[in-house]
């Protein structure tokens, strides 16, 4: 299971199923480096993206690792899943560093903060949008049935266009 960090009520922190991680894939260059710093090393992202030929860089705060502290290692893309509560943050962070990212994010509300909406205003965005919603889990492994919003992938120097539409298989094993 993938980490995955939003409010959802009081927690920041879910999980997101490895099917959610395939749909970055094919925009990414086969063989890349790929750091995920909301991530450990039991997230799927790293589990996916390993089993696919990338080299994955991984860090979480639990371990030590900041992201808004942590020096950037040697990568070709940035790929995870922020605190939802901090979206506004790590954006303006990604759009320093200025390496290719993709976030898995909840899309509500995504232009309505006037800081966000003058940093997309200013830099290339992206997005990938899922369907169907994506569908998190607790830390115990249980799904949040009806999860009452639309995520998708907010990124930037990864996709051809700025708006891609992206079917999930559910039924996705993750090692194929």
């Amino acid at each position: 299971m993938a980490q995955i960090q939003f409010q959802f009520g009081k927690k920041d922190e879910y999980f997101t199923p490895a099917y959610a991680v395939y749909p970055i894939i094919p925009y990414l260059r086969p063989g890349a480096a790929v750091w995920c710093p909301f991530d450990t090393q039991d997230s799927a992202y790293v589990r996916v993206f390993s089993a696919n030929g990338f080299r994955v860089i991984y860090g979480h705060i639990q371990t030590g690792e900041d992201f808004f502290q942590a020096d950037v290692p040697e990568c070709d893309y940035i790929i995870s899943n922020p605190p939802y509560s901090l979206r506004t943050q790590v954006m303006e962070r990604l759009y320093a560093i200025g390496r290719p990212f993709a976030m898995l994010i909840n899309f509500q509300g995504i232009f309505g903060s006037q800081k966000r909406f003058q940093l997309f205003k200013t830099h290339r965005v992206e997005m990938i949008w899922l369907s169907p919603r994506v569908e998190y889990m607790t830390g115990q492994g249980e799904l949040l049935q009806g999860v009452p919003f639309q995520s998708g992938y907010l990124c930037s120097g990864i996709c051809p266009n700025q708006l891609e539409f992206v079917y999930l298989d559910k039924n996705r094993p993750e090692k194929e």
